[in-house]
């Protein structure tokens, strides 16, 4: 066997890593694993939303099936401005505790509003009733809430954070 000294000249082949190599692929994994935590964030914050639309949706729904439910008292639903939210508040045994009597349309007017309020952040609505030239009514049914996605600390923006959204629903009855 013959061996081979070593020559001052020579190139001799690197075993193992140097520390530079390792703090550059440590440097990748921490700005890769902040990536991910920075997509999970975005992640919550787009799955409140749309719960917040299927919530916004379903209490639209809600209100036009109650104005349905009750076609003699339909103008009555005009008293649900956005106004009317104002001083709303949930009680503790729930929003199904305020209204006993659901037949009539104030008591679900006041149910709505306290489910709106209950449901939604920063949640209001309205609903606009109008008669049509053929008797038949078209009611506009508005839901308003602030929603999370571009959140912002703005302390002028009434204490709701976020940017408001709306949902609105026409439909002839």
């Amino acid at each position: 066997m013959i061996r081979r000294r070593n020559t001052p000249g020579r190139v001799h082949a690197q075993r193992g890593f140097s520390l530079i190599e390792v703090l550059i692929a440590l440097l990748v994994l921490a700005v890769g694993l902040i990536g991910l935590a920075f997509l999970q964030v975005l992640n919550v914050r787009y799955t409140n939303s749309a719960q917040h639309r299927t919530m916004a949706t379903n209490l639209a729904s809600e209100v036009m099936d109650m104005m349905r439910s009750n076609p003699r008292h339909i103008v009555v639903y005009n008293r649900l401005t956005e106004d009317s939210f104002t001083g709303v508040t949930v009680p503790n045994t729930g929003c199904s505790s305020v209204a006993e009597d659901a037949a009539t349309a104030l008591n679900n007017i006041a149910r709505w509003r306290c489910d709106v309020v209950s449901q939604l952040p920063g949640g209001r609505g309205s609903v606009v009733v109008v008669e049509n030239p053929t008797g038949r009514y078209t009611a506009t049914v508005t839901v308003i809430w602030a929603d999370n996605v571009s959140r912002t600390n703005d302390a002028a923006s009434g204490g709701i954070e976020g940017r408001l959204t709306s949902f609105q629903v026409v439909s002839t009855l």
